[in-house]
């Protein structure tokens, strides 16, 4: 049963006490992702984030599919069980992540506008604000990403960029799936450190480092985008615990209600390979990475080989999914 994470009020505490001495522009851009996070609706996600397979190429999204559910999103979700990446991409544990979305309008602070490339096109923009284990604090990555609505593809050479071939050399995707990515755009969350890393390395090393740091909150929004359109799969809100809140110090931001994705299901064993209808207030679990079946034009529906039940955790390893009518 996916559980109430509380992450997004512990990186609000975290990001407000952090110190920023001679940094006015990191002090703007955490200032900034506060804001953000006080507004967002929270999803809970399974581990790591991944709803989707990652190793294969996703299916082409139409229209505003990227766009988000609502004005501001806060996925969060843990990533203790994540697959490695070798080399220097694998430097830092970070077991608590939160994927931060919300739709671009040009509202930078001014130190961060300062560097910032124009964004003339309408898209979304994902900063991924990690707990860093070893440090004891939550810290957003320095760059944040800009995806189009569009999605337009990636740059032919996208491949070649140091941390994805290191990822196709660990299998975490195949060089297919690398090759058929989209483009990305840089948006400056920490302006004093993307500029002090520009002058020890060269702006090409920190894009490339920053890109791979919001790599995994950039696909965990995208595999919730894709989900969203499938007709079999609703986000349902779970009420943050009123006991806890009232024994909460006022001081502190309060516990968030949160959406957990859910499919309708019915039975407890049917078949593999086996679809069905049931009813819409029938039994339903909570997603697990699965695979999407275009039924046709108008109808994507979501499979899921391992859907973990609500009731006692019953886990039933069948194609088992409902339509919606």
């Amino acid at each position: 049963m996916i559980r109430a994470l509380n992450y997004t009020p512990k990186a609000i505490e975290s990001l407000r006490s952090h110190p920023c001495p001679g940094a006015p522009g990191v002090r703007q851009g955490m200032d900034y992702l506060i804001r953000k996070l006080e507004q967002a609706e929270v999803f809970v996600l399974p581990d790591n984030g991944q709803l989707m397979d990652r190793a294969k190429p996703r299916a082409d999204l139409p229209g505003m599919a990227l766009k988000p559910p609502f004005e501001v999103v806060a996925l969060e979700y843990s990533a203790l069980n994540g697959v490695p990446c070798g080399g220097e991409y694998n430097a830092e544990t970070a077991s608590r992540r939160i994927s931060l979305a919300w739709e671009w309008r040009d509202d930078l602070p001014p130190l961060l506008a300062a560097i910032a490339p124009p964004i003339d096109e309408p898209g979304v923009v994902i900063a991924s604000i990690t707990y860093f284990d070893r440090q004891n604090l939550w810290m957003p990555i320095a760059g944040a990403a800009f995806v189009p609505f569009d999605g337009g593809p990636a740059p032919a050479d996208a491949v070649n960029l140091d941390f994805v071939k290191a990822m196709v050399a660990d299998r975490r995707v195949t060089r297919k799936s690398a090759e058929t990515g989209m483009s990305l755009g840089f948006i400056p969350i920490m302006p004093e450190a993307v500029m002090a890393g520009a002058q020890r390395q060269g702006i090409d090393k920190v894009l490339n480092d920053i890109s791979a740091d919001v790599m995994d909150e950039v696909c965990a929004y995208i595999d919730l985008c894709h989900v969203l359109l499938c007709k079999n799969v609703r986000a349902e809100r779970q009420p943050a615990s009123a006991a806890l809140n009232r024994a909460r110090n006022k001081s502190r931001p309060p516990l968030r209600d949160f959406h957990i994705l859910t499919i309708d299901g019915h039975g407890e064993g049917e078949g593999s390979g086996e679809a069905f209808s049931g009813p819409r207030n029938g039994p339903r679990s909570h997603l697990r990475r699965g695979h999407i079946r275009r039924l046709d034009a108008s109808r994507v529906t979501w499979v899921n080989a391992t859907m973990v039940r609500g009731r006692g955790g019953f886990v039933d390893k069948a194609y088992s999914v409902g339509a919606r009518s």
